[in-house]
């Protein structure tokens, strides 16, 4: 679930679900910013830098603790990133005790900011019910918020993927594949390769459109070259249910467990 360089806060929810790639790590030279957190004039930004250089390991040793430590002291002074770190290592136990409820505060103290990253975050919280009373309403407010964030490509790729799925399911608003579809494009267009997944699954199973294999192996084949698994795991599937005309496509194993591609896929 947590991998870092890129953080998603939470996990997909039954379908395959944008997550925000808020904790970009920023290369830093260990010798310069260690001067800068010495001296009183360092800068949020530059404590947070440093922080971030220990969470990685990057040009220092790898330390959590001491990186937990250099983002509360920018976060104490109001800096969003910071804030939103320390919500993710509370939400995965990183440096401290896993705290949800902690999570959620400081996630929420980046998105009222305007944070986009954060809002995503808090977005998805609301959805999961973890840290807070499950609330879609709320969930589709702050991915809103956050896809309309100009602050933050990123962020609001994956807001817009997340409203495409809350719209799928009808989560806090009318359920509706056709506008879940709208929203997947707007992330898929951007090279979103979850969005491009589920563009894929709508035409596999004729969901607010008509039912379209070519289209579907269409979509997946673009989710597929930017190394999705699932959508190399539905081609697999489609070929093998003679879906589609396998002639030039290569159905590989997984090395795993070697089953063939299409094999250990789930339906949609």
């Amino acid at each position: 679930m947590y991998q870092k360089n890129i953080t998603p806060l939470i996990q997909s929810l039954l379908i395959a679900t944008m997550l925000s790639s808020g904790l970009i790590a920023f290369a830093c030279s260990a010798e310069s910013s260690s001067i800068s957190v010495l001296s009183n004039q360092s800068t949020p930004t530059e404590i947070y830098k440093l922080g971030q250089a220990y969470f990685e390991g990057d040009s220092v040793p790898e330390d959590d603790d001491k990186a937990f430590e250099l983002f509360q002291k920018a976060a104490d002074q109001g800096y969003a990133p910071a804030q939103h770190h320390i919500g993710i290592m509370y939400h995965e136990g990183i440096g401290v005790d896993q705290d949800y409820r902690k999570a959620f505060e400081w996630v929420q103290r980046a998105a009222i900011q305007g944070y986009s990253h954060a809002q995503t975050d808090l977005a998805i919280m609301y959805e999961s019910g973890k840290g807070i009373d499950q609330n879609y309403e709320k969930a589709m407010k702050w991915y809103l918020l956050s896809a309309n964030n100009m602050g933050s490509t990123n962020a609001s790729v994956d807001a817009q993927g997340n409203i495409g799925t809350m719209y799928y399911f009808g989560r806090g608003v009318p359920q509706s594949y056709a506008i879940a579809l709208d929203w997947y494009k707007k992330a898929a267009v951007q090279d979103s390769d979850m969005a491009q997944l589920n563009i894929g699954g709508l035409y596999e199973n004729g969901y607010g459109v008509p039912q379209d294999y070519d289209k579907a192996f269409e979509w997946y084949q673009k989710a597929a070259d930017q190394g999705n698994q699932q959508a190399s795991n539905r081609i697999g599937r489609l070929v093998m249910n003679g879906k589609i005309d396998d002639e030039g496509i290569v159905i590989y194993s997984t090395q795993e467990t070697g089953l063939t591609l299409g094999d250990i896929e789930e339906p949609l």
